[in-house]
């Protein structure tokens, strides 16, 4: 009875294996290892992390996990300067690039995008005792951002408005703040404007920043993923992303980290 008893149960767990192993081959990325470009300074979406096993935390990071548990891949993160993403995948250097990135028509000449996975509003951050507080306030003003973003675009938008780059958001708020290059305000996403409100704080512990919506022509933010030329990984993606989208996964992350 107990060589019966013995016998079905090896054969149930040698049948629950190979399932599980039929499951995992399933998946169409098993087996592959990606490389994944991301430039870690973006509030919200991707910044350094002590607990994270990742090393980095965010939206973004999230995404890439349910990605992987969807396709099967495992991943290693490359992190450098958002100006340097594009560059990455043209040379081969990553899979993909997931970091706040926005379509736009030159970009799409080079690298092909996924469908869009979040739409957040543009903020505007400026010192606490400044009388900037609208679009229109912005007209003949110099207005700084984070290099390589697509708040280039908008701020060369914003009549007689002269841009000023920086390397992050971080960098972008000191700017602002102590008014660097003559710079009075910066771009960035809403929900990065406010936590640099919060954080860029003067020797007495004092906001140095406050920030508003932007409305105006082009002030949606929309998020895409970033892929070589011709990757196969685009139409894959694309259909995690629409299960995550469906299934409400997304809606929860964007809630989590967004709002």
């Amino acid at each position: 009875m107990m060589k019966k008893l013995f016998a079905l149960l090896l054969a149930l767990t040698l049948a629950l294996t190979a399932v599980s192993a039929l499951a995992e081959d399933a998946k169409p990325l098993a087996g592959k290892n990606l490389k994944i470009a991301l430039s870690p300074d973006f509030m919200y979406f991707e910044t350094v992390s002590e607990t994270d096993e990742t090393g980095y935390e965010g939206l973004d990071i999230d995404i890439i996990k349910k990605l992987s548990e969807k396709l099967g891949f495992t991943f290693e993160i490359v992190p450098m300067g958002f100006s340097s993403l594009i560059g990455s995948l043209q040379t081969g250097d990553a899979d993909f690039v997931i970091s706040g990135m926005s379509y736009t028509e030159e970009r799409a000449q080079v690298v092909d995008f996924s469908m869009t996975y979040c739409v957040t509003d543009v903020g505007c951050v400026v010192p606490v005792d400044s009388a900037i507080a609208s679009y229109d306030d912005l007209k003949d003003q110099i207005v700084a951002c984070s290099q390589g973003t697509t708040y280039e675009m908008l701020i060369e938008n914003i009549p007689g408005a002269t841009l000023k780059t920086f390397q992050g958001q971080a960098a972008v708020g000191n700017a602002v703040a102590e008014g660097l290059d003559g710079v009075v305000a910066g771009l960035t996403s809403i929900n990065g404007s406010k936590k640099l409100s919060n954080t860029v704080l003067n020797a007495d512990g004092s906001p140095m920043l406050k920030y508003f919506l932007l409305e105006g022509e082009g002030t949606a933010d929309q998020y895409n993923i970033a892929f070589p030329k011709g990757s196969e990984l685009v139409e894959l993606v694309n259909g995690a992303l629409k299960e995550l989208q469906e299934d409400g996964t997304l809606d929860t992350l964007i809630k989590q980290w967004l709002y």
